[in-house]
């Protein structure tokens, strides 16, 4: 099977990179047997890396090109939402009412990821979900207090942000 190939675009402050993979080969379905279920699609792209972003960072359309393969975002975006949105295979838009919403992802995420960064400006929230994480032994949750007003720049946080990432996985 040939392998996946990696295109990188230089675009000024940003560099775009593009993945290009082979299809699989499909075994035809089997008597009985549901074919593009949830479990499937699950199975065929397992997430090494879920990465929270609260309320505060609307950048994560920006992060889902940069990031490596294996990393998925999941973005709080508030009341604007009833339900959750899988807007691609590295990016999926989460509502929720209140902090207790975010701890319910973050815990749910801790139990299908390898490893869960809650990336958060709310200083309050990260604490909460650092000592929650610790209380249920949820090792693979690492919790990152980064107030966006702490960065000159767009630019430098989302860099910053990407760092972590690269680091956790």
């Amino acid at each position: 099977m040939a392998e996946p190939k990696r295109v990188v675009i230089d675009y000024g402050d940003f560099e775009i990179e593009i993945v290009v993979r082979p299809k699989k080969a499909r075994a035809p379905p089997e008597e009985g047997r549901e074919v593009g279920t949830r479990a499937e699609a699950e199975e065929a792209a397992p997430s090494k890396v879920a990465v929270v972003l609260d309320q505060m960072f609307r950048i994560g359309a920006i992060l889902e090109p940069l990031v490596p393969e294996g990393v998925v975002i999941y973005e709080v975006v508030g009341r604007g939402l009833s339900e959750e949105v899988r807007i691609s295979d590295k990016y999926v838009q989460v509502p929720a009412r209140d902090d207790y919403d975010i701890y319910r992802l973050v815990e749910r995420l801790s139990s299908e990821a390898d490893k869960v960064l809650l990336i958060s400006g709310d200083r309050k929230l990260a604490g909460a979900v650092r000592v929650q994480a610790a209380r249920k032994g949820r090792r693979n949750v690492e919790v990152h207090y980064m107030p966006p007003s702490e960065f000159p720049g767009r630019t430098q946080m989302i860099e910053e942000i990407l760092k972590r990432i690269e680091a956790a996985g």
